[in-house]
């Protein structure tokens, strides 16, 4: 995937040339020392956007007494129907099954595609923990790889240099709504016998060459809580093409009449009385809320992608300041985050602590991103016998020896430098552009600030 033409940041020397201060970029005495701030007009958080419809679906089934559905009927069965629908490609809609959340989805996921104690997972380092801790839940072993410090997602080079004899499948989250390189980790997977996994929790919507990310793997998995760009409250959906992974997934959380009437396979069908234990059943009020919100997906993002593109546009001159960048053939879909980076160097080495105070002064919401490189984190890193001495399920699959330290050095350097912004959903192209004019003003007047 190549970079979209003119989207390339300015060279460090034209940058360098206007943190000078240049006379295009004269600022005004800064918020934080007493001057009046670029950002004048107040954002409210905008999301989610809750409409009559969802209230009047809830209210709906309230007034019914429908609070649980034990089988694929009613509004279940009518969101997960409009759910694979969307993700219909080649004529063929995949098999759906609502969660109750995007980690039960995943856990499914990797349940149904017969992950198990002992097997290796290459995952990227820098995601959510929920796309990584179900596999320790399946007593499997994470292995991290790098990131692309472009769109911040799995690296697949990183990805090729980690299979190993026990590697049963290869990870992929669109990170903050922007597709991974999916063409090159179906070629590795296909190369080595092994699954790839989507992680679409952040890009509901998103495309490759006007596919829609979910349908390139052989299982994928969305969130629906309530800050994703389709909000149920609390839920999840694992969409599969394979009916051997579907039913295992519901054998796995939907024990009861669903999994009775469900599933055929012979080597399942002894077990269907019980199940294999978990209840990952999404409520029937949150399917009724992100049956409605599904309806109104592409508008949104149509509506967020146009604000945020802006907002990229309008930061792209601004010393010391990489929007993020959408490769050419991409879209990101709901746009999860706007994560610009912040080089330093451009302003004199301005520490970033300095830069969003001047920032927040200004009137701007700008805050660190969370998701640290989850290889630097304790969990990843415990022997067995820790595990054991916290009753983790999954200590057996442990060594006693500490992991040998993963290398992800881009994950290591981009992170740091990562900030995180609003991701601005309705008609607010004014508060847009006060936040260019802040930004500029600040990196205007680094000298000051140092």
């Amino acid at each position: 995937m190549s970079v979209v033409e003119g989207s390339q940041p300015p060279s460090d020397i034209a940058r360098a040339s206007d943190a000078e201060g240049g006379a295009h970029m004269q600022a005004d005495e800064l918020a934080i020392h007493g001057g009046p701030r670029a950002v004048t007009v107040e954002w409210q958080r905008d999301w989610p956007l809750i409409g009559t419809e969802e209230v009047e679906a809830v209210v709906s089934l309230m007034n019914q007494g429908i609070l649980s559905i034990y089988d694929r009927s009613g509004i279940i069965a009518e969101f997960e129907d409009a759910f694979a629908d969307y993700h219909r490609h080649g004529g063929n809609a995949p098999f759906a099954i609502a969660h109750n959340s995007g980690t039960s989805a995943l856990h499914a996921a990797y349940f149904g595609l017969g992950i198990g104690p002992g097997d290796e997972v290459v995952v990227p380092t820098y995601t959510f923990l929920a796309t990584v801790v179900p596999l320790l839940q399946c007593g499997a072993r994470p292995v991290f790889a790098d990131m692309d410090p472009l769109t911040l997602n799995i690296s697949p080079e990183s990805v090729a240099e980690r299979i190993g004899s026990r590697t049963r499948a290869i990870v992929a989250t669109h990170m903050w709504g922007h597709p991974a390189d999916m063409p090159a980790l179906l070629k590795i997977g296909d190369r080595h016998g092994l699954p790839v996994v989507e992680d679409c929790s952040h890009a509901h919507g998103a495309t490759i060459d006007g596919r829609k990310v979910g349908t390139f793997g052989a299982a994928a998995c969305f969130s629906l809580e309530g800050h994703k760009p389709i909000v149920a409250g609390e839920g999840g959906v694992l969409i599969t093409p394979s009916r051997r992974v579907y039913e295992r997934a519901l054998m796995l959380g939907h024990f009861g009449r669903r999994i009775k009437d469900e599933v055929t396979d012979a080597d399942l069908r002894p077990y269907v009385e019980t199940g294999f234990g978990h209840k990952y059943r999404m409520h029937p009020l949150a399917a009724a809320i992100a049956n409605q919100q599904l309806r109104r997906l592409d508008g949104r993002n149509k509506q967020r992608a146009a604000n945020l593109e802006l907002l990229a546009s309008l930061l792209e001159s601004v010393p010391g300041i990489r929007p993020p960048v959408t490769v050419d053939g991409t879209t990101r879909g709901g746009w999860y985050g706007f994560k610009p980076s912040y080089v330093s160097e451009e302003l004199g080495g301005l520490p970033m602590s300095s830069f969003m105070a001047a920032l927040r002064a200004e009137g701007v919401q700008v805050k660190k991103p969370g998701s640290p490189p989850l290889h630097t984190l304790p969990l990843f890193g415990l022997t067995r016998s820790q595990a054991s001495s916290l009753n983790l399920p999954w200590a057996e699959s442990l060594d006693e020896q500490p992991p040998p330290a993963s290398k992800c050095p881009t994950a290591e350097e981009t992170y740091p430098r990562l900030l995180s912004l609003p991701t601005f959903s309705g008609s607010c192209e004014e508060v847009i552009r006060q936040y260019a004019e802040a930004f500029m003003k600040v990196a205007a007047s680094w000298r000051r600030l140092l």
